[in-house]
C-alpha cells in the first residue's frame, strides 16, 4: 500500500479543508479591527458552523453580548430560522442580548462551496437609541385641541413702514385704489402674523392707506370678529 494519492488523483477534501481554515483564519483576525472601526456599542462576530452547535471564533466589543471566543451562538440572535440551511442574509432584525439589552442583528452566512460555513453578526447595542427615541417623541409631542391655535412670529429685522409695503405688494395696485374689501384683508394679515404688536404699526397702516387711525381700528374690529 501506498500512502501517496492513488491514481494520481488529487484530495479535493483536504485542500477544501485548507482554504476554509484559511478564509475564517484571516476573517477571525479582521473581526476584532472591524468592531474597533464601526463604534463601541457594535459587536462583530464571527461563528464557526462546522461545528454543532455553532461556537465563536473570533469577536470584537465582546461587551455588548457579553461573550468571548468559544462561547456558543445564541439562537435568540437568530430567531426561527434554521442554522444549517441559512443561505440567505439577515439584515438589521430586533433581537435581545443575553444580558437583556436590546439589539439590532444583522447576520451574514459565509458559503464556500456551497456549505455555509460560518456566520458573521453585526450586534448594535440599540438600548440608549431607543430611550433617546422615547423621550424626543415625548419632547414633540403636540397635545390635540378643540379649537386650532396659531403662532406666528413677528419679522423683527423689518420696521413698520417695511412690514406693510411686503404686505401691500401682494395686491398689485397703488394703496389709494384699495376698496374697503381689500384694506379690511391687509389688516387681517398683519394681524393674522402679530404685525399690531409693533410700536407704530397702526400709524404706518393709516400713513400708506391715506385714512385715519380711528378707520385702521375699525378695519382690525371688522376683520377680527369672531375670532377667540
Amino acid at each position: 500500500m501506498t500512502s501517496g494519492p492513488l491514481n494520481g488523483q488529487k484530495r479535493p477534501i483536504h485542500r477544501k479543508k485548507q482554504y476554509v481554515d484559511d478564509v475564517l483564519e484571516v476573517l477571525g483576525h479582521l473581526i476584532p479591527q472591524l468592531a474597533r472601526s464601526i463604534m463601541y456599542d457594535c459587536e462583530v462576530v464571527l461563528h464557526d458552523n462546522r461545528v454543532s452547535p455553532p461556537r465563536i471564533l473570533a469577536i470584537g466589543n465582546g461587551h455588548v453580548t457579553r461573550r468571548c471566543v468559544g462561547d456558543l451562538m445564541t439562537r435568540i440572535a437568530i430567531g426561527e430560522h434554521d442554522l444549517t440551511n441559512l443561505h440567505e442574509p439577515l439584515y438589521n432584525y430586533g433581537s435581545v442580548a443575553p444580558g437583556g439589552c436590546p439589539i439590532r442583528v444583522s447576520l451574514i452566512p459565509i458559503i464556500i462551496g456551497g456549505t455555509t460555513v460560518a456566520y458573521l453578526a453585526i450586534n448594535f447595542a440599540i438600548g440608549d437609541l431607543l430611550m433617546a427615541q422615547r423621550i424626543l417623541g415625548e419632547l414633540a409631542r403636540i397635545e390635540a385641541y378643540p379649537t386650532r391655535s396659531k403662532e406666528a412670529s413677528l419679522p423683527n429685522s423689518l420696521s413698520a413702514r417695511q412690514l406693510v409695503e411686503s404686505y401691500l405688494e401682494d395686491f398689485a395696485r397703488p394703496p389709494h385704489l384699495l376698496d374697503r374689501e381689500d384694506r379690511i384683508e391687509l389688516v387681517r394679515r398683519l394681524h393674522d402674523q402679530g404685525v399690531f404688536q409693533m410700536r407704530g404699526i397702526v400709524r404706518e397702516i393709516a400713513t400708506r392707506l391715506g385714512i385715519s387711525r380711528a378707520a385702521v381700528y375699525n378695519y382690525l374690529k371688522v376683520a377680527t370678529e369672531g375670532a377667540s
